[in-house]
């Protein structure tokens, strides 16, 4: 007959049920060959394969005997077969307990051509096999191999879905020697009684304490195998307590399962599990576990505590609240891994003496589990902290990389910038928040940068937040995080700003533009130095200093009432005012040396000279763009300039070029600010509209897309899309 053989994802159904049958005909004794058969024949559908045979280890333990073979075609590698392990390739895979996966068994062959095993099977018709070990009590009792005609059939997938039968086998197996064994002593025992009278007693005593040793081994090592699956099948740990409850509850039926960790996020809550008429509730209670609680007790000497009567015994606080919650008898187990203790798992039941007929060894067992798992689930939280914070870190540190680092060289020697300076050492090692003032483009971030590096948090980041760049609804997300299931979209948990500045700086530019709900929120952290995630509801504690920023009157705004007046004087602790560049001419030729400088590197050119008119046009003209508009000025010169002498265009510093194709009459008689809105509107009509981007009118005109916006407020300009109907 044709089996199919392609990659199918199992159906967990079917194979739930033939692991059911598994362990009824177990349970009812089949014969492994029964088994086996009964294995070979239901798998279809779940598992592809053409061939599964089983191997066995011969005492002393170093040769393998193939005794099962079931297949589809002609079989060339009998059974009987035998092949010392030493040396060969499932060596390895006995001694670690993992699977082999071989997607090409003729390369495999072709690679190890002394594989007398593998030719045989090739010379059968397979392409691919998988082979799993079978392990009883731990140790290696044999292999199982599952064999396909296809190349490339077997995936992880199957290695997973595949070992908890191949544990089921094993039992089969060990069962089947234990029998044997049994059989034996029992020969054995029955020759002897020939000569003995009352033997008899004896041999039944024997055989009954065999089987019942027999019994017992079967039953933990499958509800410890079952157990382990379970709790190890996802890697969040509310979900593997919440597997490891249901499990727990179905051994023991007990009436309460909890579970604390130390050292975690999770730590100030206990998740408990509480049953009621087969009902199950999770609940997670805030707690505080002092030194004298019974948690404690466990962690520190890592043994169980064991209470079998609550009512007579209450040796910790934990125990008499217990008791007034209806519980007569519990257990308090560690959860130890690596050395290291991580939490206690609480059971308890509503009746006493429960305990006694608990199996603690098999839970204790089960704890070691369950430590594992939760181990796991936390490093791998962590790790995916520690990766998201590194990414988010990342892209600051891009943004850093891509910032001119001008910062230790504020320029400027006018008395205004020497005031600036002073303020910057008199506040930089202090922890005191700064507002700065300034218009646009005077360099207000430099400034927030120079109070960063000159301050004892140097090391650490400085977070740098447009406020104005945001859109209002995404603010207190950005700022302070969110939570998993915060909002729509939101389907991680994510940091904000204030958590990757934790013990460095924040710096808050166009703070006028935080709407008025999240000001509430601000002035939490600035009182309390304490945020909240949106979505959550634990207080998160911040060492942050923060500097803010604006280009607005932040008093008249406050006394408008769009600015919190309570926030404002937070915020005004310690003002620097920046000065606008009309203020400070004199340093208008050390800025001109510097940008030259500057952008000489960076365009391969070398400018040594300023024409005579260009200093006098730079130095009369009133640069309402301040620091940046000079800025750019000069790299356009620098652009066009030729030789060593750099000159300007009389022009380019009141806005002509754009009027230039119309009439002299249209442009007389016109004020600066009606020729500052043309040139804006012209240039949203050249740009369609767009204000954002590297083809957008903000950078063809060499400005903040925020300043661009306050201009367009400035002079009416109500939509970007609305320009072409106010020419």
């Amino acid at each position: 007959m044709t089996l199919p053989t392609a990659v199918v994802p199992p159906k967990h159904g079917d194979y739930e049920r033939l692991v059911e049958q598994m362990l009824e005909q177990l349970n009812m004794g089949h014969s492994f060959n029964d088994l086996f058969d009964s294995v070979y024949s239901q798998l279809h559908g779940i598992v592809p394969y053409n061939r599964i045979a089983v191997a066995l280890l011969e005492e002393p333990g170093d040769v393998l005997r193939l005794a099962s073979c079931r297949s589809d075609g002609e079989v060339r590698l009998k059974i009987g077969y035998a092949a010392r392990l030493a040396g060969s390739t499932l060596a390895p895979l006995l001694a670690t307990g993992q699977p082999r996966i071989i997607n090409d068994l003729d390369d495999y062959l072709y690679r190890t051509p002394q594989s007398v095993s593998t030719e045989l099977i090739c010379r059968e018709g397979m392409k691919s096999s998988l082979t799993l070990p079978l392990l009883a009590n731990g140790k290696p009792i044999g292999v199982i191999f599952f064999s396909s005609r296809e190349a490339g059939t077997y995936t992880d997938q199957h290695a997973v879905l595949l070992r908890r039968l191949a544990g089921h086998i094993a039992i089969s197996l060990e069962k089947t020697q234990l029998i044997s064994e049994l059989q034996r002593k029992n020969q054995e025992l029955a020759a002897a009684n020939r000569s003995k009278d009352g033997f008899l007693e004896t041999l039944q005593q024997e055989v009954d304490k065999q089987t019942q040793q027999l019994r017992h081994s079967e039953s933990r090592y499958r509800l410890l195998v079952e157990f382990g699956e379970v709790v190890n099948s996802s890697l969040n740990i509310r979900t593997i307590f919440e597997h490891a409850a249901d499990q727990i509850y179905r051994l023991l039926r007990c009436d309460r399962v909890s579970l604390l960790l130390a050292g975690h996020e999770s730590a100030r809550s206990e998740l408990a599990v509480e049953i009621v008429s087969e009902r199950r509730r999770l609940t997670e209670t805030a707690v505080q576990p002092h030194s004298g609680s019974a948690f404690h007790w466990v962690m520190q000497h890592r043994v169980p505590h064991v209470v079998r009567s609550l009512k007579s015994s209450h040796s910790f606080p934990d125990d008499q609240k217990l008791w007034e919650a209806g519980y007569a008898s519990k257990v308090f187990l560690p959860l130890a891994t690596r050395n290291q203790c991580l939490g206690v798992l609480g059971i308890a039941s509503r009746q006493s003496e429960a305990p006694d007929h608990w199996d603690l060894e098999l839970l204790n067992e089960a704890c070691g589990q369950l430590a594992i798992s939760v181990d796991n689930a936390a490093a791998y939280g962590e790790i995916d902290r520690l990766k998201g914070e590194l990414q988010q870190q990342n892209i600051y540190l891009r943004d850093e990389i891509r910032t001119d680092k001008d910062f230790g060289n504020i320029i400027g020697d006018s008395r205004a910038m020497q005031q600036v300076r002073v303020a910057i050492e008199q506040v930089a090692q202090t922890d005191s928040t700064v507002l700065i003032l300034g218009e646009t483009g005077t360099g207000k971030e430099l400034i927030a940068r120079a109070i960063h590096d000159f301050s004892s948090r140097r090391d650490e980041l400085l977070v740098k937040v447009n406020c104005a760049s945001l859109a209002p609804n995404l603010i207190p997300s950005e700022l302070f995080g969110h939570e998993a299931g915060a909002f729509t979209g939101a389907t991680e948990r994510r940091r904000g700003r204030f958590e990757l500045a934790h013990r460095g700086s924040i710096f808050l530019d166009e703070i006028s533009e935080v709407p008025i709900e999240t000001q509430v929120l601000l002035l939490r952290v600035l009182q309390e130095r304490t945020i909240e995630r949106v979505g959550g509801s634990e207080p998160i504690q911040i060492d942050v200093r923060v500097i803010a920023a604006t280009n607005r009157d932040l008093k008249l705004h406050s006394e408008s009432g769009r600015f919190r007046e309570d926030l404002y004087y937070r915020l005004h602790v310690f003002p620097i005012r920046v000065p606008p560049l009309r203020e400070r001419r004199e340093d208008i030729p050390s800025l001109l040396n510097h940008f030259i400088g500057r952008f000489s590197v960076h365009m391969n050119k070398s400018i040594t000279r300023v024409d005579r008119r260009t200093m006098e046009l730079m130095m009369s003209y009133n640069w309402p763009g301040n620091v940046r508009e000079l800025e750019n000025i000069i790299e356009r010169a620098m652009i066009i300039s030729q030789g060593d002498t750099l000159v300007i265009d009389e022009s380019w510093l009141y806005g002509r070029p754009s009027l230039s194709s119309e009439p002299p009459g249209m442009i007389a008689g016109r004020s600066l600010a009606e020729i500052e809105r043309q040139i804006i509107l012209d240039t949203l009509s050249r740009c369609h509209g767009k204000i954002y981007g590297p083809d957008g009118a903000a950078a063809e005109l060499k400005l903040k897309p925020t300043t661009l916006y306050g201009k367009m407020r400035k002079h009416k300009i109500k939509s970007t899309r609305q320009h072409a109907s106010e020419k």
